[in-house]
């Protein structure tokens, strides 16, 4: 063994030919966690009764964290320090959130100096476009700091709008001394500075934000303006982003459980939450346990017409429980039981049936009929039912590198009311943050029996939400430590933590973005 195995008993030794790539992704990963705190220690501030001007700088650290944390993805670090070609990584960005982001980020920073700072938008905005988010928002950065650093007075305004020509179009003005002759014809220079040489600064804002413009296809064009001060002109045409395709509704016919008494054991608080609301909206009577055990007090002292089961719990599990009561004499004996897991593989259900069970409702949970309609057919109870409107958002995937699926994100969201989507991302941090401790410590223990239940519980949240590239990771690791694969155990582990650290980054955007309408927040 060698002295540095010694000091890391897991074994996580990086290989001697680990090249700056390999060592750029260890160091991205560590700064994103730092951030991933910092941004959740901001979320736990209570602001209530705090000054108007304290919220205005947490807001500040809040958004400005946020853009570091977007720059400090392997991909992005990797493409600034010239071990990948530049690309982009175009995503859903909804309009409103992005630019609250940056009205938080900078009019704290304008008001220092005693500017004002407004943003205005046109009429045709769309809600939400598909474009590269981390090229837009440093390029739009640069142009508000510059403009912020060089005007003495008056007010920086960023106008955003689309062109008659497709065009979108962001443009930043101040009332500033405007820019010398001298200065404009090395404006884009590396380390140029324009106007003023008595600002601080490096002068590579504009050349970041050309080089950054012209990746995209997209224009930069920094001129001054007649009346005074200086206009610069982030252009992107229509080939550069897209709408965000638009909504559309459909019907579907939801069950009425009402008068059906429901047993649900759930440990998972995200999915506690989700089929809390769906049975909520069809007036279902229900009892929630946390555990097989408690599930069971719950079935041996009351009635229940069904019992819905979650497989991998504490103290209990599904299958034991399922055992136990088939053992017991009717009506109990007798009584419905329903696997509700996210393990629905044939291998899964024929374990889940030779214990007894009468069959399985697979997680994730995206369709409130879908759900109902099962829970009546194990019962041979036919409902009646009322329409609601479902409102689809054909997004899909953003790329082949995006975490969350929008359309199960977004479908999820639509089930169970935007009004409950505020306490499903509190219960999802909760759950990632449970997880994510008790994975670190397992791992760092060589804890098999620890790595399999954390990861059932992440294979759960992930595709609860739709993180199915995130699912399948807890899975491989899920079944590597069944096979005690110490390799295979740390290599997936690593990789599942980097993806909690992406996810929760995920939960607190969406957290942020909370006021925007439903179907218009973008991909983080």
């Amino acid at each position: 063994m060698t002295e540095r195995q010694q000091d890391n008993p897991a074994g996580a030794v990086l290989p001697a030919a680990a090249g700056p790539k390999e060592r750029l992704s260890l160091l991205s990963h560590d700064l994103r966690s730092a951030l991933t705190d910092i941004l959740g220690g901001l979320r736990l501030i209570e602001r209530q009764g705090l000054d108007d001007k304290v919220i205005t700088q947490l807001d500040r650290i809040d958004a400005a964290s946020r853009t570091l944390a977007r720059l400090l993805e392997p991909d992005v670090v990797e493409e600034a320090l010239g071990v990948a070609p530049l690309t982009q990584h175009r995503v859903a960005v909804g309009l409103a959130a992005f630019l609250d982001g940056i009205g938080k980020r900078w009019q704290a920073r304008a008001a220092e100096k005693g500017l004002g700072f407004a943003i205005v938008t046109g009429d045709d905005l769309p809600e939400a476009v598909t474009l590269d988010r981390v090229t837009l928002e440093r390029v739009t950065g640069n142009l508000i700091s510059n403009a912020i650093k060089f005007a003495d007075k008056g007010k920086v305004e960023l106008r955003v709008a689309v062109e008659p020509d497709g065009a979108l179009c962001l443009r930043v003005l101040d009332e500033g001394p405007g820019i010398s002759p001298a200065a404009l014809g090395s404006l884009y220079g590396y380390a140029a500075r324009a106007g003023r040489l008595n600002k601080p600064g490096s002068g590579l804002g504009l050349f970041i934000a050309r080089e950054l413009a012209a990746n995209m296809g997209a224009t930069l064009d920094v001129h001054n303006r007649e009346q005074g001060g200086v206009e610069a002109v982030f252009r992107i045409p229509s080939g550069g982003w897209e709408r965000r395709p638009v909504r559309e509704v459909a019907q579907e016919v939801i069950p009425d459980l009402t008068g059906l008494r429901i047993l649900v054991a759930e440990d998972n608080l995200t999915n506690q939450l989700v089929v809390k609301h769906m049975l909520d909206a069809m007036g279902a009577d229900y009892v929630m346990a946390a555990d097989g055990r408690e599930a069971l007090s719950f079935l041996e002292t009351g009635h229940f017409d069904i019992a819905l089961l979650d497989i991998e719990m504490p103290r209990m599990t599904g299958l034991e429980l399922i055992r136990e009561i088939r053992a017991k004499d009717p009506p109990l004996g007798k009584m419905p039981l329903v696997a509700l897991t996210a393990y629905a593989m044939q291998k899964h259900r024929e374990r889940i049936a030779a214990a007894g069970a009468d069959g399985v409702i697979a997680k994730p949970l995206l369709s409130l009929a879908g759900f109902g309609n099962e829970i009546c057919r194990f019962l041979g109870h036919v409902p009646g039912g009322v329409e609601r409107k479902v409102v689809a958002n054909d997004v899909g995937r953003m790329g082949a590198d995006d975490l969350i699926d929008r359309r199960v994100y977004d479908r999820l969201i639509e089930t169970i009311g935007p009004e409950a989507r505020g306490e499903l991302l509190d219960k999802l941090g909760e759950d990632t943050r449970n997880v994510k401790m008790g994975l670190r410590a397992a791992l760092a223990e060589n804890d098999m029996n620890g790595i399999r239940s954390n990861t059932h519980m992440l294979v759960s949240v992930a595709g609860a939400i739709g993180a199915s590239g995130l699912q399948g990771d807890a899975r491989d690791l899920n079944a590597a430590a069944r096979s005690d694969g110490a390799d295979a155990v740390r290599m997936l582990g690593e990789k599942c933590l980097e993806g909690l650290d992406r996810l929760q980054e995920f939960i607190l955007g969406e957290q942020a973005d909370g006021a925007v309408p439903d179907g218009s927040r973008g991909a983080e």
